[in-house]
């Protein structure tokens, strides 16, 4: 009778045990979370919005992360002037719902069309011009500057909606994440691939299966043909294969390295701009491991003209709101 009731207060202990670690998860969880959404980027102007009969109004459970590519090898933190900062070659906009864990990941084009503040050698507004949107990080006084300068630009183009976090990041980081995840497997497209990737290396064949490590991953997201027209959107095709196949390397390494987020943040050091702090990283582990990426990485429609020097990518701006209340807004009772 005692060894029965003894190993009914162990299996007690063992239960409340597993309930305070999972609520301490939970917590940890919840906290990063909220510390996320706490001092936003772009604080936003987003309002309701009627739309074919319909009321709309930005959705309060997303977090949402603009995540750049930049297009030089030097540190971002280097003092050089605005307009020599560089371009943001890759940008894309993450939107984690903390209600539904879903997440959503916007691709916008670098070549889309817009309103770019010019600054001068000093950090004083000099101008407005409607110039390609990678053109606008080159203008901050320093890295994060130029991230909370093309955050605005980015809240502008979605109907005003709050960014609440940045991370830019430049080339050389790239080999040393792909390479923390023990690399990536991609599909080249069956019928095309980009003349200058051809060139570099046979694998990067049509309908090759190739495992992209060290500097062939920067080769694989960066190189185009530049004299090809619409060559930036065959790049971006292979730019969201990537991240499929990143984030499925990643749920998997994760398995036997549970701190690997917080190592792949350290890795970056100098190559990264961002007020994500480690604190915030806890919540990240949960939306990973939930994400399902068949229809998580969506485009802007639009038309891609030849401008007088460079291509010039024009949103369908009916398309783009619809998008925009899809993704950022829900649908309200008048």
């Amino acid at each position: 009778m005692m060894k029965s009731r003894r190993k009914i207060f162990i299996g007690i202990l063992v239960i409340a045990g597993a309930a305070v670690i999972a609520g301490g998860i939970l917590y940890v969880l919840w906290r990063s979370s909220a510390l996320l959404k706490r001092d936003k980027a772009v604080e936003g102007t987003a309002q309701p919005v009627q739309y074919e009969g319909k009321h709309y109004v930005y959705n309060e459970d997303l977090i949402n992360i603009l995540c750049l590519g930049i297009d030089h090898d030097n540190a971002l933190s280097q003092d050089v002037l605005p307009g020599d900062r560089g371009q943001s070659d890759a940008i894309f906009l993450v939107s984690l719902n903390t209600k539904t864990q879903e997440m959503k990941i916007l691709n916008i084009p670098r070549d889309l069309m817009m309103p770019v503040d010019i600054y001068d050698s000093d950090g004083d507004f000099f101008n407005t011009k409607t110039m390609q949107i990678t053109l606008q990080y080159a203008y901050g006084m320093d890295g994060d500057d130029s991230c909370q300068k093309t955050a605005e630009s980015v809240s502008a183009l979605l109907l005003g909606i709050p960014i609440h976090r940045y991370c830019a990041v430049n080339f050389n980081a790239v080999p040393a994440l792909n390479d923390a995840v023990g690399g990536v497997t991609v599909q080249m497209d069956p019928e095309h691939v980009d003349a200058e990737l051809r060139k570099l290396d046979p694998m990067f064949t049509p309908g090759n299966t190739v495992h992209l490590t060290g500097g062939y991953s920067f080769v694989y997201l960066h190189v185009r043909d530049i004299h090809a027209f619409a060559s930036c959107e065959e790049r971006a095709e292979r730019q969201k294969q990537y991240i499929k196949g990143y984030i499925g390397a990643v749920k998997e390494k994760m398995k036997t390295e549970p701190k690997l987020l917080s190592e792949m943040y350290t890795i970056l050091n100098e190559n990264m701009t961002t007020d994500i702090g480690k604190i915030e990283l806890p919540s990240f582990y949960f939306y990973i491991d939930k994400m399902d990426f068949e229809d998580a990485i969506v485009s802007i429609e639009g038309e891609r003209i030849l401008g007088e020097s460079h291509e010039e990518f024009y949103a369908d701006e009916d398309a783009l709101e619809r998008l925009t209340l899809e993704m950022f807004y829900t649908e309200r009772d008048e």
